[in-house]
C-alpha cells in the first residue's frame, strides 16, 4: 500500500533538499592550494612569551594545539616577523590534509577585508567565495572549521 503524500517521510525530504557544500569545498581547496607557489618555507622559531629564552618549532606547537580540546591559539609578534606567512602555510598544510568526511575546514580569515568580524565571520568569508546561504547553513550546522584569523 502506498503512503498518502500528508504521510511522507520528513527526513526523505531533508536529504532530497541538502544542498551539495562538497563541489564549492573542493573548489576553495584548489583555489587555496594553488596560491602556494613554489617558494622555500622554513618553519619559524617562537617562544612562550616575550621574556623568554627557549624556542620552539611554531608548527609543531600549533599541531599539538589543533590535537588537543583548547579553542584559541593567539600568535603575537611584531610587524614583519612571519606571522602572516605562517598562516597562510598553516591553512596550505590543513588543506593538503583536508579528508571530506571528518576534516575540520580550514578557513583563512584576513580580517581587515571583513566588514564586521564581530557578527558572522564564517559565513562573510564563505559568501565571498562565493557559497550559498544553503550552503553556509549546512556547513555550520554539519561541519566544523579551523579560523586561522590574521590581521
Amino acid at each position: 500500500m502506498a503512503t498518502p503524500p500528508s504521510m511522507e517521510s520528513p527526513l526523505l525530504d531533508c536529504v532530497q533538499n541538502i544542498p551539495d557544500v562538497e563541489t564549492p569545498l573542493r573548489q576553495l581547496r584548489l583555489e587555496r592550494l594553488k596560491g602556494r607557489g613554489g617558494d622555500v618555507y622554513i618553519s619559524p622559531r617562537a617562544k612562550a612569551s616575550p621574556r623568554a629564552t627557549d624556542t620552539f618549532d611554531l608548527t609543531d606547537k600549533v599541531q599539538e594545539f589543533l590535537n588537543s580540546d583548547k579553542k584559541v591559539f593567539l600568535l603575537l609578534g611584531d610587524s614583519g616577523v612571519g606571522k602572516s606567512t605562517f598562516n597562510r602555510a598553516l591553512e596550505i598544510s590543513l588543506w593538503d590534509n583536508y579528508e571530506k568526511t571528518s576534516g575540520r575546514i580550514p578557513l583563512f580569515i584576513h580580517l581587515p577585508a571583513i566588514e564586521k568580524p564581530e557578527r558572522d565571520l564564517i559565513a562573510e568569508r564563505l559568501r565571498k567565495v562565493n557559497f550559498t546561504e544553503s550552503q553556509i547553513l549546512e556547513l555550520k550546522l554539519h561541519r566544523e572549521f579551523i579560523l586561522i584569523c590574521d590581521g
